[in-house]
């Protein structure tokens, strides 16, 4: 599931919380333009920059093998884009042309001829061999501190894996519909740097303006700071998952403490706990739906 697992989109706060409140406060003009190789490393920086200061993300990485996000974006991009059942697109910033968010859909059900694929117009760079295992468990150390390899399944992280997994295998073979075409949002990522300004809202609408003009309904699995977005833009919560993100983590988060902000948390920070956090999947029916 790693190809869903990493576009979990994460609306995240930044490194700089000065820069942020200035950011946040000025919206801007971005450009949707479709996605090149050549975007790739910036699109992987950010996906990797918005995930790593995500609560359930650090739960996550926490387990025995860890897994490194630049490098699974990456390899997403590089098996993806050439793919005629998928759409990628950036948003630019109009003034200084910088790469501020980007998103992707997957088609399924579609002829590739109905799907308004306009790939990527550079070609396309050979693949690393240390990335075809999609970044996981490569350059980074396993986690010391949660012992050594224990019993199958007794892994709280593995766990935890096992339940999300499940869920989504549930959610896209037993809620959306078999056998009538749709599309699935498959990554929505906007830099740390540009929230709160737009860049989301004009991802998801161009989104939106696709699945209208074929009439096909959206799904989406949406993480839980992206979720009043994607309902502002007109999906519904067809299911939930709760996690209680303190029954999985091998240790406490870290406290805030001498210039270190620790970890992030779903709550106050300082409190010892990781707190709650919901998976939504959501729906959007299309305007002009067929059948």
């Amino acid at each position: 599931m790693i190809s869903l697992s990493f576009l979990l989109h994460k609306w995240l706060a930044e490194p700089s919380r000065q820069l942020s409140i200035a950011c946040k406060m000025v919206p801007f003009s971005v450009s949707i333009q479709s996605l090149d190789y050549a975007d790739i490393p910036a699109c992987s920086r950010i996906t990797a920059d918005a995930f790593a200061r995500d609560p359930h993300t650090i739960v996550k990485n926490l387990g025995r093998k860890p897994y490194d996000m630049y490098k699974i974006s990456s390899s997403e991009f590089l098996r993806c884009l050439e793919k005629k059942t998928y759409v990628f697109c950036k948003a630019v910033d109009d003034e200084t042309g910088e790469i501020v968010g980007h998103a992707g859909w997957a088609f399924r059900g579609l002829s590739p001829d109905m799907v308004p694929w306009s790939g990527p117009k550079d070609a396309k760079p050979a693949e690393k061999e240390d990335s075809v295992n999609h970044g996981m468990n490569e350059g980074v150390e396993d986690n010391k501190d949660i012992g050594e390899d224990k019993e199958k399944g007794s892994d709280p992280i593995e766990r935890l894996h096992a339940l999300e997994n499940a869920d989504m295998e549930h959610w896209m073979t037993d809620i959306v519909p078999a056998g009538k075409p749709c599309i699935f949002l498959v990554g929505l990522i906007v830099s740390p740097f540009h929230q709160s300004r737009g860049v989301g809202g004009a991802l998801i609408q161009r989104g939106n303006k696709l699945a209208d003009g074929l009439g096909l309904d959206i799904h989406v699995h949406s993480s839980h700071q992206a979720y009043a977005a994607y309902k502002k833009f007109g999906f519904e919560t067809v299911k939930e998952l709760g996690i209680d993100l303190d029954e999985y983590a091998p240790r406490p988060p870290r406290a805030p403490r001498d210039g270190d902000d620790g970890d992030e948390v779903m709550g106050e920070k300082g409190s010892g706990k990781w707190g709650k956090y919901v998976i939504r999947y959501m729906k959007r029916t299309a305007k002009n739906a067929v059948g």
